[in-house]
């Protein structure tokens, strides 16, 4: 169906009774209440920058060519990415929608534009098509119980709709962290305020300046391997570009006590950091590379011949590999997916440099855990000093140290005793 015709068919659906009033939303600011009408499936499309599969959405479209959701092909794209996104939860909410119909209402445009329902909708459509479905359980997907916004709904009002209602409200299936740093993104590129968007997505400013950082950290990641765009092949990485994050922060502002790093030096962590992610190393030991600078003694950037040792091993490594471009993959690619190529471009990668860097790692995690052995009877001294510390404001006549007073006083005397002893065998 042409958008004049969707546009022409909903003007006249809203001149019918509607299936429910008073449904409110937060709209242009203000909490106002709209109509729910029933919906011929037929006349909604898709949209394709649903915060869902958004990252699975430019990957595609940065790869192939731009989706259109009111042409069959595309749109049956679009219906697979919703599915794949939460393919156990879909299950689940397709048997619901067979055995009771929808239950939540969606939004739409006045042009047919799904706002805020795509999920529902496109599982609907799959109980339309399925031949095994029951006559009965078609009828209840019939029809998309929907608002219908007015037709100066503006960019900014739809997104701010979309947000709001899926990542501010939407509580039953999550979103992947890549998806709330692309929404971010979004929403600044069409003008709203950080304070703003943080509102829509009901998290913390500083949450929204956070995302922010994390997708420029893995743009740039994309970026370093020819990636450009494809946040698919940043996925399952996230917690990793969460620590390096704050990390390089902490670093790039500059630590006391700590060696006298430079610039160049945080960025050759950072570039080295971005290898290991490639690598796939577990995220709990990739934060050994870096932890953050208070814990800074006890990662691989903390001492500055270690990391110095380090980096050249680890220069080495990866220089002895020379890898074929990205476009000398996308050569032998069947169909229009090429991430089956960069993934296979990754793989042969890291057939050729997984040993040498995982030796170079182990290596240097011996180093800090024997510096760490080293400086462990100085951390009990300081912490037994500590804590004897603490009972000096102990008061000598509470009724807790009369009760206990033997047992204390025999304890302080063998505490003497084996300091004693301690200090002359540290003498000899």
């Amino acid at each position: 169906m042409e958008r004049s015709q969707r546009i022409e068919l909903l003007k006249q659906i809203q001149e019918k009774t509607p299936f429910a009033q008073g449904y409110p939303l937060l709209y242009r600011g203000e909490r106002k209440s709209f109509d729910v009408w029933e919906i011929p499936m037929e006349c909604l499309i898709y949209n394709q920058y649903n915060g869902r599969i958004g990252s699975v959405v430019k990957s595609y479209e940065k790869q192939n060519h731009k989706l259109d959701p009111e042409l069959a092909d595309d749109a049956a794209l679009i219906e697979k990415f919703l599915w794949q996104s939460k393919a156990d939860k879909n299950e689940k909410t397709m048997g619901s929608l067979r055995q009771v119909g929808q239950l939540k209402f969606g939004i739409v445009t006045s042009d047919g534009v799904i706002v805020d329902g795509n999920r529902r909708a496109s599982l609907m459509n799959r109980i339309l098509r399925d031949t095994r479905a029951t006559q009965e359980e078609k009828n209840r997907c019939k029809f998309f119980r929907a608002v219908i916004l007015p037709e100066n709904a503006t960019k900014k009002d739809i997104l701010q709709l979309e947000t709001s209602f899926q990542m501010g409200e939407d509580e039953k299936v999550d979103y992947n962290p890549i998806e709330k740093y692309l929404k971010c993104k979004d929403l600044e590129d069409a003008g709203f305020t950080r304070d703003e968007i943080a509102n829509f997505m009901g998290i913390k400013k500083k949450d929204v300046d956070t995302n922010l950082e994390i997708l420029s950290l893995m743009d740039e990641y994309l970026g370093f391997y020819e990636y450009d765009g494809i946040y698919t092949m940043a996925e399952g990485h996230e917690d990793s570009f969460q620590k390096l994050n704050i990390a390089l922060k902490q670093y790039s502002a500059g630590v006391a006590n700590m060696w006298s790093f430079t610039p160049e030096d945080v960025n050759n962590l950072k570039a080295v950091s971005f290898d290991y992610i490639r690598l796939g190393l577990a995220q709990n030991d990739i934060r050994d590379l870096f932890r953050k600078p208070g814990q800074a003694t006890s990662s691989v950037f903390g001492a500055k011949t270690r990391w110095e040792n380090f980096l050249d091993k680890h220069n080495e490594a990866v220089a002895s590999y020379e890898e074929k471009s990205v476009d000398e993959y996308i050569q032998n690619a069947t169909g229009d997916d090429i991430i089956p190529c960069m993934q296979a471009r990754d793989q042969e990668w890291r057939k050729h440099v997984k040993q040498p860097m995982e030796d170079n790692f182990n290596a240097a995690q011996d180093d800090i855990d024997s510096q760490l052995r080293a400086k462990e009877p100085m951390l009990l001294v300081k912490k037994a000093l500590g804590a004897i510390a603490s009972l000096e404001s102990i008061d000598p006549q509470a009724s807790s140290i009369k009760k206990y007073q033997v047992e204390i006083l025999d304890g302080l005397q063998n505490l003497i005793q084996q300091a004693d002893e301690l200090r002359s065998r540290i003498d000899e």
